[in-house]
């Protein structure tokens, strides 16, 4: 996996502001959903959480990649996370995010909190690493999975999350010390990083594709989530929404309803760049809508984990002509 020279550009484009929604693919954490909704739900009884705390906290000590995502994101927010759940501490979520990398199964937008991590602490060598790990791999993920009618962020780009892509690359850049050539010595850093970590970003890439494919992943038996219609891919922010502070991702936990429809609950698990950032987004997402399914023996509900991005129209990465 290269950056090479040119693949990449940043343009500017005047667009609506638009909200970029991915189909809901089954939930692929091993912990359970109900647990991680517990952990977020702050009208939970404490005790509750606690336990689920616990469980959270257990899982990624043996081996769970996901939880140790959660707990990442948990942790490099502290109290500014929708669950108000721990204090921030820098350290402890690189811990969890590195964590995540190292396991079997982590998903790819882990690396761009490790990105964000990074930034926010001032080291711009390791944010552009895992910035660019994770633009190269998002978007290899995109390409091989789109099918044959690809949604679109713009006319131009057929990427999802294009916006934040390039608004994250632009700031990691601006971090860098000055030099003669930044891209040269970027691609030399992200190198650095192929040879360090070459194998296990790979298996991130196929555990995301094997994830994404019929049957590939995880459901434990449990109903799954397909979003109603293709048309809600793209959504406008209507003026009652606060809007985001530039482009932003939020990646949440998604209960769906029996019936069809809006979710019967939302919440937040990583914000990029931050909560504040990625405000607005809950509200898009409470407002995604799925096809009617039937709860399992058991009568547990459908869960699945929803990425939107918000696109202010100001940034973009476009291939190479």
């Amino acid at each position: 996996m290269r950056i090479r020279k040119g693949i990449v550009v940043f343009a500017a484009f005047m667009w609506a502001a638009l909200a970029q929604a991915t189909p809901l693919p089954p939930s692929p954490a091993s912990i359970e959903p109900e647990v991680v909704e517990a952990l977020l739900d702050r009208d939970a009884p404490p005790a509750t959480r606690d336990r689920a705390m616990q469980q959270l906290v257990a899982s990624a000590q043996a081996g769970d990649g996901y939880a140790a995502f959660y707990l990442g994101a948990l942790y490099r927010h502290g109290m500014d996370h929708p669950a108000r759940r721990v204090e921030r501490d820098v350290e402890t979520a690189r811990f969890w995010l590195e964590k995540c990398v190292a396991s079997p199964r982590c998903p790819l937008v882990a690396l761009a909190s490790l990105a964000e991590l990074e930034l926010a602490a001032g080291n711009a060598k390791p944010a552009m690493q895992w910035g660019q790990a994770w633009v190269v791999l998002d978007r290899e993920l995109e390409k091989r999975t789109r099918g044959p009618r690809p949604h679109d962020n713009t006319i131009d780009i057929p990427f999802r999350h294009t916006a934040y892509h390039a608004y994250l690359l632009d700031r990691c850049y601006k971090a860098m010390a000055p030099a003669r050539d930044a891209e040269s010595l970027g691609r030399t850093w992200f190198d650095e990083l192929a040879r360090t970590h070459g194998p296990q970003l790979d298996r991130m890439l196929f555990t995301a594709l094997d994830e994404q494919s019929p049957g590939g992943s995880e459901g434990e038996g449990r109903p799954h989530l397909q979003i109603a219609t293709e048309a809600q891919r793209t959504k406008t922010m209507g003026g009652d929404v606060r809007i985001p502070i530039g482009p932003s991702l939020g990646y949440f936990l998604y209960r769906g309803s029996p019936a069809g429809g809006r979710a019967e609950g939302v919440w937040m698990i990583e914000a990029l760049p931050n909560p504040a950032g990625a405000r607005g987004l809950e509200a898009q997402a409470r407002g995604v809508r799925t096809r009617p399914y039937i709860p399992d023996a058991e009568g547990r509900r459908a869960y699945a984990y929803l990425p939107l991005t918000f696109n202010d129209g100001a940034y973009s990465l476009t291939p190479q002509r």
